[in-house]
């Protein structure tokens, strides 16, 4: 075969891979992200000529998140608001900004409260997450803003089992307002710091390349528009 028709073939197939809006594009999220949006962009691409999904979880440290990208098509991510930029070897798309608010259960002493404060919090005892995970910066902002260290009883990553403990006694976690808003009947109810507004930045990570892919940019697009309102 002629070179400059082996070319022109392997330009015209890249060209149809990269146009094609029914190419498989695998996404990876951490876990109550991945609760929150997979259902629904699946159901959102379900009709003929769109994206096949192939979805993961990977709940993983702030830091690992950019090293995912290499293994996935689009990354769903999340970091603390105040904390340091996605490195620039990844694209980070804004996805959601989500209050971290204090969950507690509704026998709490300040669940009637419409919201706490620093010094309220000071002598509760405390569900956090691992060593790495985002939400330790937060409780350590906390500490350093109330001026001394907090009772930290439990490490749980998954909020589902945090949830469980917190409506079960007295200790009370982090977390955040939308992705894992606790459900009716649940015996929790969440209260914002009106002294120490703490967010989470969810974003989307992927490789520079990767955008220039019509299926991926229509699962981008997808997930833009099915995101939960602040």
């Amino acid at each position: 075969m002629d070179i400059s028709v082996a070319m022109s073939s392997a330009e015209q197939a890249v060209s149809r891979y990269l146009q094609d809006p029914r190419a498989t594009v695998s996404i990876a999220a951490f876990n109550s992200a991945g609760l929150t949006y997979f259902g629904p962009l699946i159901q959102a691409l379900s009709g003929e000529g769109s994206p096949r999904l192939v979805c993961h979880d990977r709940d993983v440290s702030q830091e690992d998140f950019p090293a995912l990208a290499a293994d996935y098509d689009l990354v769903i991510a999340h970091r603390l608001e105040h904390s340091p930029p996605w490195p620039s070897t990844s694209t980070a798309l804004p996805l959601l900004r989500e209050p971290l608010d204090v969950a507690m259960s509704y026998r709490h002493r300040l669940a009637d409260a419409p919201s706490v404060s620093v010094a309220d919090l000071i002598d509760e005892e405390w569900v956090s997450v691992q060593d790495g995970f985002p939400l330790v910066s937060a409780l350590q902002a906390l500490a350093v803003h109330a001026g001394q260290p907090l009772t930290v009883t439990h490490r749980i990553n998954e909020f589902f089992i945090a949830a469980a403990i917190v409506s079960a006694g007295p200790a009370v976690a982090l977390m955040p307002r939308h992705t894992t808003s606790p459900p009716s009947g649940s015996g929790i109810v969440l209260k914002p710091i009106h002294d120490l507004p703490l967010a989470r930045r969810v974003d989307i990570l992927c490789r520079p390349e990767a955008l220039h892919r019509t299926a991926v940019q229509q699962v981008v697009a997808t997930l833009r528009r099915t995101v939960i309102p602040t």
